[in-house]
């Protein structure tokens, strides 16, 4: 069964217009018609295009025993098909999927023949190799397609984990989600074509370890699956910069970067990438930054997932004063350094580039509008929460959905 596996892939590779495309130009070349058939002896490409679609009877021979046939004009005219000429096997991983015929005199045609059935072979195995890759590309996206839909109530986790090990592909094995977003390419049809893939062999690059997946799976957008580094998230953060760099240098294009966290197994793999997607599209509102990892944002995630309503309610309660004021920027970026610094005078004030006394007079100022007769860590926490809620708006201060 396997070899009969192996034929029928064989086979399968040499179609119709690769081999008007090696006919065609290998009978320019030569100065004499060549032809090329299938397994079943038919012409699927010749110089001459009449001959397409016929049947070639000196073929079968040349593919049952692998070996040259020469005819001379007799022996031509007692074959169906046949011209005077030599009749060369196509073999590809030692399979014969096909031959090769010249026509003319065998005296004269017989001394190109190793070189064009060499070259025939040559061009098939290249074409063989790309269809292959082409075949494990769609089957890796599959997959990943498999993996992001993944839902244990309507998906056998076995069989998911059958279909990657078909692949080779160890789901058991620990990978970090990435969800990248290309910015500012054409899309075109002819671009893609010669983009895409040098997309995929820099991210595979800038994450390389046997483990790692990467595909395309919509315009600009694609999934990795990332090797853990010993490192850690600063690890795969570095490896990340060095794809950012990558495709700004060689594709002349930015690149947007969000990082989940490591897991396993086709659950935690999507909940992973969902992390980077969640991560991508706060780093961008935000952080403003084309690097973000989920620990960087995992209040503003939380938040996000909140109904409008609930946020404006909130947002309102907690912070409506301030918000009405109209100079909220400033109380945010207080609020927010004060919160962050682990209410350290010290450390908000550096982190706000002003001196220890002045952003003792910000706080003094925001708990008197607040109403509050002393400085509790909860109250800030509230109030520091309002303020990440509307980092999550536009508009500075009414919420919109996130």
């Amino acid at each position: 069964m396997a070899g009969e596996s192996s034929t029928r892939a064989a086979a399968g590779a040499l179609t119709p217009a690769l081999a008007q495309q090696i006919a065609g130009e290998t009978s320019a070349i030569v100065g004499f018609n060549i032809l090329i058939t299938d397994v079943r002896g038919m012409v699927i490409g010749s110089g001459d295009t009449s001959r397409v679609g016929s049947f070639h009877e000196a073929s079968l021979d040349v593919i049952r025993t692998k070996e040259p046939a020469t005819h001379s004009a007799a022996e031509a005219r007692a074959l169906h098909g046949v011209k005077p000429g030599v009749t060369l096997p196509i073999l590809l991983n030692g399979h014969a999927v096909g031959t090769v015929g010249i026509t003319g005199s065998p005296v004269q045609v017989t001394r190109f023949g190793l070189m064009v059935e060499r070259q025939t072979e040559i061009l098939l195995h290249q074409a063989s190799l790309l269809r292959s890759t082409l075949q494990r590309e769609r089957e890796l996206e599959d997959l990943v397609r498999e993996i992001l839909a993944f839902d244990p109530l309507m998906t056998e986790v076995e069989a998911l984990l059958d279909q990657a090990n078909e692949q080779s592909v160890d789901l058991a094995a620990s990978r970090v989600g990435i969800a990248v977003q290309v910015l500012g390419r054409t899309t075109s049809p002819a671009t893609t074509t010669e983009w895409l893939p040098r997309a995929l062999v820099m991210l595979r690059e800038s994450f390389a370890h046997r483990h790692t997946i990467a595909v395309s799976i919509a315009a600009n957008r694609y999934v990795v699956f990332a090797h853990p580094t010993a490192e850690g998230v600063p690890g795969i953060v570095a490896q990340a910069g060095h794809c950012v760099e990558q495709f700004r240098t060689h594709l002349a294009s930015d690149v947007e970067i969000g990082i989940g966290t490591e897991a396993a197994g086709p659950a935690g793999l999507r909940n992973s990438y969902e992390d980077a997607v969640d991560s991508l599209r706060l780093g961008r509102r935000i952080k403003q930054r084309s690097i973000t990892t989920i620990n960087e944002v995992r209040i503003e995630q939380l938040l996000s997932g909140v109904g409008l309503r609930a946020r404006l309610r909130y947002t309102t309660a907690v912070a409506d004063r301030l918000l009405r004021l109209g100079d909220w920027p400033t109380v945010q970026a207080t609020v927010v350094a004060w919160c962050e610094s682990g209410f350290s005078l010290v450390g908000a004030a550096r982190r706000l580039h002003i001196h220890r006394n002045t952003l003792i007079h910000r706080l003094e100022k925001i708990e008197q509008l607040q109403g509050w007769t002393e400085r509790k860590s909860e109250a800030y926490l509230a109030l520091y929460l309002a303020c990440k809620v509307t980092e999550l708006d536009l508009d500075g201060g009414q919420s919109r959905s996130a």
